[in-house]
């Protein structure tokens, strides 16, 4: 089964790619105050200590009573004789050979609701703005990048993994300036 993915791998990332042009799930948005559930993705395979520096995000907003689902893209197959425990990764095999979300926690990720979701890299070539378009949130952030379908666009720091404290305490103040969704 391995070496359908190897072959398909253009197909999927093109799918991947066409996430910016298609339509959002939308919840009704609460403002930031009465926000609890933030989602963030990001890309585990650039750099290994991307895990560490989000669990230091995940304590951030745990002492700020919000509960944060993580999401990090491996950009490799499940290891095979691993055992694996957690909740933060993804990996080529939770989706189909044609790049739909299949299982793992891909498919947690698109099945839960959030207030905000977070995506702090933006490629062509990763799954990552196609999960931020498949789940129903309030509000789509990200770090750099087009305008398309995400709400607010902060700009990128230089160096993301050392400045991700200041950068969601930047965050934090806009999202407080958006006036909740009015029914």
């Amino acid at each position: 089964m391995d070496w359908l993915y190897g072959l398909t791998e253009g197909y999927r990332k093109r799918q991947w790619a066409k996430a910016k042009r298609q339509p959002v799930i939308r919840a009704p948005w609460k403002g930031w105050s009465e926000c609890h559930r933030i989602g963030i993705l990001f890309d585990a395979s650039e750099d290994r200590l991307a895990l560490d520096a989000m669990r230091e995000v995940v304590d951030y907003f745990k002492a700020r009573q919000r509960h944060v689902l993580l999401c990090g893209w491996t950009g490799g197959l499940r290891p095979k004789h691993a055992l694996y425990a957690g909740r933060q990764l993804i990996f080529i095999d939770d989706f189909t050979p044609l790049g739909k979300v299949k299982s793992g926690n891909a498919l947690e990720f698109i099945q839960s609701e959030f207030d905000v979701i977070i995506s702090l890299q933006r490629n062509d070539k990763l799954p990552l703005d196609d999960l931020a378009r498949r789940a129903s949130t309030g509000l789509r952030v990200t770090i750099g990048g087009k305008e398309d379908f995400y709400d607010l666009i902060m700009a990128e720091p230089k160096n993301l993994l050392a400045e991700l404290i200041p950068l969601f305490e930047e965050t934090s103040t806009w999202l407080h300036r958006i006036q909740p969704h009015q029914s």
